[in-house]
């Protein structure tokens, strides 16, 4: 038999058809207020909205209340752990509060807040990098010519304790959880610190990975010191002049012997030309070929033959008369150009032909290349420049005293007169000292040097382990890490400044030996609980070392001096991980994308060094705040943003307004983790602010819904497929929420968290339950079990958003009445695995397949609609089992669908579920506002039953 069509249906008694235009039209005026008493309206004290002068007194109290100063103490108290230890890469104790702080700090607190809502006891000793150049220079700013150690250290003490009050102040503002306490963190100029970081020294000196060399390393004249390489910046826009110069040949090589009688000339090209009055010798290629080749002039040159149409350019047209390889240069000498001493020509690795005239000017104090090569030809080397970066008395008088990178310049150009063939300007990158901003100068002196080429393949290989987060920058911030590892041969430690860890060495004063050992360093450990972090330079070292131990080192006490040499700031920092974290080793270390070259790198190479392994197991990079047009904010621009002005506001308000804690989290959050140049502007500060509204919004809701209307601790639970739905959503939302924050992508957090409550929560679920929340008696087991799976979403929303924005999560918290007076944080929470039942989303996807339908195709109440739903076969028998045919019209399928009434057919012949909605011709339920059979009294069954049993109750918003 051929069956066209097999039907099965549902109808709801309000299916009966209704003629349009019957019964009386004249409408009676509405009695707005008879059961408004009877309404379940959502109840709650929480604010959705607090501005200017109650939000920052909100935040205040709240972070005294809630427990964020216990928070820390707390955990490690109660908590069982596995422990998760975040070691603090300590700023700099100077200058005041910045973005970059707030986005350091911040994401710092994400995590630790995450791992303590997870049960995890954390570690995290809050820190200052309180030593150094940053914060000499403040304190000498008003008194540069300043050379007392002592004032030095007095005064940049002062300077580092008064940064680190208003910074330790605003980091608390920001709610970071830590001990504050003195004792709590840590500080590169307390004398535990310093006693280990001596103790680290001695350590590696005796593995023989430190050791003191002569040799170039960078100097800043206006800081007078040696640098490291990560305390440089480079200058795109440099210029320099250029020269080509000619140097007088004195021997030349056997196969120019028949140009004997003429003038011959040595070309090179320099973009130092203060460094010639340094010069000590030519270097020439052994695998290039040169040429003699004469100018219009009749004078002779030697150049490399590559290069001789890039000279033609400069000095006009060459003609090539003798070819000649680099090896015959060997002997040959030329005159020095100021003081006409013969000077040597010497084969040298490093020479090239790509650039200039394929002979190099070698002043081996000024290039470390020069250098070796000087090393290599036994020649001592020839010091002119001191450490303001002038010119000394060896330089001859006609330099004597002038400052080499301007005046000295000048003067060469002017000595050198007719043997300078050209001069040009050129811009190139070049090292400048990262904090005076001015140019730095390669200078050869005595300083204390980590041998990297001695652990070098151990601390790539020890890389491989290291996860670097976030995922997406993972390979370019790997290579950025072996980057500065693997082209680095030494990291210079040795600093000529005051304010610092003193090296602890002793030296001869005659011979100029170095003495140094485990012994010396104990005894110097026990002087400093003596006297103080100050007595290196206040007491002799007789005083600090003994005599007894002066003598067992063969050389007369009155022969003894201490060294004068402090520690590189980021040796300093580098070694924290050995004082500050438990056994050495952090499970993340958090810092600005900037620490390649810096702390990550500094902390690596010595924690290898040391203990043969990464001081960490992960690295979690950032980047650094810009302005709405990309710009670095600095002061010179006028660009930069105060955190402080957006937790208070600015003296204007309305073009500073107050934002508040949780405003500037959430930029944090949502930016700082995913961006290497982190955005800040107004729109972007107003759009987290619309972010924040939203989520207190559905906060508010949530909290009035689980406001108890009846206390009745016995009464059952019936929970329907939507409500076992919205628990599915709620355990694959945690579960989502925990990857995001596990894998530190706070910005997907941030995302998630909108989408879910925007959207699952408050579009879908408050908006389907509403009906029954608000007119189904107090204790019936339905409603009971929409507000449990409200109480459920709000502590889990809660719960997700504490890491990110804890105040707005604590404020909620202190709200619901169920919170047992302890804050959010210090509560246990888990999940039941019965929620992860994902068969049910089978059975409400059709129903919300058709609600979206009903809501693309009608802008009208769709309670005043009855259905018509056509299913098919796989359909139907989902959309069955949210219909109850004995109460139809409060059947679950009405509810997903807001409709008042609806009729479920089944269909063999289609393929995809259709349904069609008719304006219901009756009045509404004149308490529910709903369409079903209403009685003679204007109330429907269901609101009818509910007033029986139900006494009037008045709503308290």
């Amino acid at each position: 038999m051929n069956r066209l069509l097999i039907k099965r249906t549902f109808v709801t008694s309000q299916a009966l058809k209704a003629k349009k235009g019957s019964g009386d039209t004249k409408t009676a005026p509405k009695k707005r207020n008879k059961y408004s008493d009877t309404v379940l309206l959502p109840q709650t004290q929480f604010r959705v909205q607090l501005n200017g002068k109650e939000r920052i007194e909100k935040d205040e109290h709240l972070a005294k209340t809630c427990g964020f100063p216990e928070l820390y103490q707390w955990q490690k108290n109660n908590l069982s752990g596995p422990d998760f230890v975040l070691h603090d890469g300590p700023p700099y104790a100077n200058g005041v509060p910045h973005m970059g702080h707030a986005i350091n700090k911040i994401l710092k607190d994400v995590t630790l807040r995450h791992k303590i809502l997870n049960g995890n006891r954390v570690h995290y000793v809050p820190g200052w990098d309180c030593h150094g150049l940053p914060v000499e220079l403040k304190a000498i700013d008003n008194d540069k010519s300043l050379r007392d150690p002592l004032e030095i250290r007095k005064r940049a003490r002062k300077c580092a304790k008064e940064a680190i009050a208003k910074q330790k102040q605003a980091f608390q503002s920001w709610g970071v959880t830590a001990d504050w306490s003195e004792t709590g963190c840590y500080f590169t100029n307390q004398p535990l610190y310093m006693k280990n970081q001596l103790n680290q020294f001695i350590k590696l000196y005796e593995k023989g990975i430190i050791f003191r060399d002569f040799m170039p390393v960078y100097w800043s004249p206006s800081s007078r010191t040696a640098l490291a390489e990560s305390e440089l910046e480079y200058n795109q826009l440099h210029k320099s002049k250029a020269m080509t110069v000619r140097l007088r040949v004195n021997n030349i090589p056997e196969r120019l012997s028949s140009y004997k009688d003429r003038s011959i000339y040595g070309l090179i090209w320099t973009t130092t030309p203060w460094s010639l009055v340094a010069n000590q010798a030519v270097a020439f290629s052994t695998n290039a070929t040169y040429c003699l080749a004469e100018d219009s002039k009749s004078d002779l040159y030697i150049v490399a033959k590559e290069l001789l149409k890039n000279l033609e350019s400069k000095i006009g047209p060459l003609e090539p008369i003798e070819y000649f390889e680099g090896s015959e240069l060997k002997d040959s000498t030329y005159f020095h150009p100021f003081t006409k001493e013969k000077c040597p020509f010497l084969a040298a690795r490093h020479v090239t032909t790509d650039v200039g005239t394929g002979l190099v000017h070698i002043a081996p104090a000024h290039g470390p290349e020069d250098f070796l090569v000087a090393l290599e030809n036994k020649m001592r080397i020839l010091i002119v420049v001191d450490a303001d970066g002038r010119y000394t008395e060896a330089a001859g008088p006609r330099f004597h005293g002038l400052q080499v990178q301007t005046e000295g310049v000048t003067k060469v150009i002017e000595t050198v007169n007719l043997d300078m063939l050209h001069i040009e300007t050129i811009t190139h990158s070049y090292p400048y000292d990262w904090r005076t901003k001015k140019p730095v100068i390669l200078l050869a002196s005595n300083q204390w040097f980590i041998d990297i080429n001695s652990i070098r393949e151990k601390v790539i290989d020890s890389i491989t382990d290291v996860k670097i987060y976030p995922k997406c920058n993972r390979a370019a911030s790997k290579n950025a890490l072996l980057a500065g590892v693997q082209t680095r041969p030494y990291w210079c430690i040795s600093r000529q400044r005051s304010w610092g860890t003193p090296i602890p060495v002793l030296y001869s004063k005659t011979t100029g030996k170095v003495f140094t050992n485990k012994e010396i360093v104990d005894r110097l450990c026990d002087s400093i609980d003596k006297f103080g972090p100050d007595c290196w330079w206040e007491y002799s070292a007789e005083e600090l070392i003994g005599t007894d131990l002066i003598k067992r080192l063969n050389v007369p006490v009155d022969d003894i001096e201490k060294g004068k040499d402090i520690m590189d700031i980021w040796f300093d920092s580098g070694i924290s991980w050995s004082f500050a974290t438990p056994n050495g080793e952090a499970n993340l270390y958090l810092e600005g994308n900037d620490q390649f070259s810096g702390w990550f790198q500094s902390s690596l190479i010595t924690s290898v060094a040391l203990q043969e392994r990464p001081p960490y197991n992960a690295l979690f990079v950032h980047g650094f705040a810009v302005d709405e047009n990309n710009m670095k904010m600095s002061k010179s621009l006028g660009n930069v943003i105060n955190p402080d002005e957006l937790l208070l506001g600015g003296s204007n308000l309305e073009k500073n307004p107050v934002y508040g804690v949780d405003i500037l989290r959430w930029w944090v959050a949502n930016h700082g983790s995913q961006h290497t140049k982190v955005p800040v502007s107004k729109d972007l500060l107003e759009g987290c602010k619309q972010y924040i509204h939203k989520i207190r919004l559905i906060l508010r809701f949530l909290l009035g819904v689980a406001h108890s209307h009846r206390q009745d601790t016995n009464s059952s639970v019936q929970y329907r497929i939507i409500d076992k739905y919205m628990l599915y959503l709620l355990y694959r939302y945690n579960k989502q929420m925990q990857q995001h924050y596990n894998e530190y992508e706070y910005h997907h957090a941030g995302k998630a968290i909108m989408n879910f409550t925007t959207n699952d929560v408050s579009a879908l679920y408050c908006t389907l339950i509403k009906d029954r929340l608000y007119c189904d008696e107090a204790l019936s087991p339905t409603r009971v079990a929409a507000v449990q799976v409200v109480k459920e979403i709000l502590i889990v929303l809660l719960r997700r958003i504490a890491p990110i924005i804890p105040h707005l999560a604590e404020e909620a918290w202190s709200h619901y009445t169920e919170n047992q007076a302890m804050p959010l944080h210090c509560t246990q929470y888990e999940i039941p695995s019965s929620w992860n039942d994902p068969t049910i989303v089978e059975y409400v996807d059709a129903a919300l397949t058709l609600r979206n339908n009903i809501l693309r195709t009608t802008d009208k109440n769709t309670w005043k609609m009855h259905g018509v739903i056509e299913a098919t076969n796989k359909d139907f028998r989902s959309l069955s089992l949210l219909y109850d045919e004995e109460q139809p019209s409060l059947s679950e399928l009405c509810e997903i669908l807001q409709l008042s009434s609806v009729t479920l057919t089944e269909s063999d012949t289609i393929t995809e579920t259709r349904i069609q909605v008719h304006e219901i011709q009756k009045s509404a339920c004149e308490r529910c506002r709903r369409y079903p059979e209403t009685r003679a009294d204007g109330l429907c069954s269901r609101c009818a039953s509910v007033l029986a049993k139900d006494k009037p109750m008045t709503a308290i918003m």
